[in-house]
């Protein structure tokens, strides 16, 4: 295969990976803002995400508290888990919660809705039709690509550390993302990985 039809293929990849991120970004969901009040931790605006995610309350609730594998409850619009987890914990469980239960699996579009079909929860797509039995949260972690050095991801950054460098989270992994603000949707290059750890290197932003 010679330099241009290299070139047209790489050219038409990078056109169907941006509509796909163009239509991830249109469901902004807040980075979460928490509070520590002795050994639990206060999620300020639950009410907030729980909007923009636009499914049952209580079906989020549910997945947080199975998930985190501790307590939660509902007071005033904010959620209260029974010990502390960092903000960048939750922003990953969120994350995981919108893959399973909110972004099309065919489209990655989040005009999706779920739908009770005999014995089966099935996820139906406004934007492009498709229809799709909701897979359960640990299938979705078999099937989602593992972070390795080398490799590009999108991530959030959802803190900034000490020194000034942003911090993010993906399949577990933490990663240190110099030059990143919170809030910053980017993606990264992964120059090192060691223990579950991560030098990610920007290389473009949204």
């Amino acid at each position: 295969m010679g330099d241009y039809d290299y070139q047209s293929l790489l050219k038409k990849a990078e056109g169907t990976f941006s509509k796909s991120d163009k239509r991830e970004s249109r469901l902004k969901v807040p980075n979460p803002e928490v509070i520590y009040e002795g050994k639990t931790t206060i999620l300020r605006n639950f009410g907030e995400m729980v909007e923009v995610i636009n499914r049952d309350e209580r079906h989020i609730t549910k997945y947080l508290m199975k998930e985190l594998g501790i307590g939660v409850s509902v007071r005033n619009d904010q959620l209260v888990i029974n010990r502390k987890v960092s903000d960048s914990l939750i922003a990953d469980k969120v994350r995981q919660y919108m893959d399973t239960f909110v972004i099309c699996y065919v489209c990655s579009a989040p005009d999706t809705e779920i739908r009770r079909v005999g014995r089966t929860d099935v996820m139906f797509c406004k934007a492009c039709g498709a229809q799709n039995p909701i897979r359960g949260s640990r299938e979705n972690r078999v099937e989602e690509v593992t972070v390795e050095e080398g490799k590009t991801y999108q991530v959030t950054v959802t803190e900034v550390g000490k020194s000034g460098e942003g911090k993010a989270n993906l399949h577990g992994v933490s990663i240190i993302v110099p030059g990143g603000h919170k809030g910053q949707e980017v993606r990264v290059l992964i120059k090192r990985l060691r223990n579950g750890v991560a030098i990610g290197e920007i290389q473009r932003t949204k």
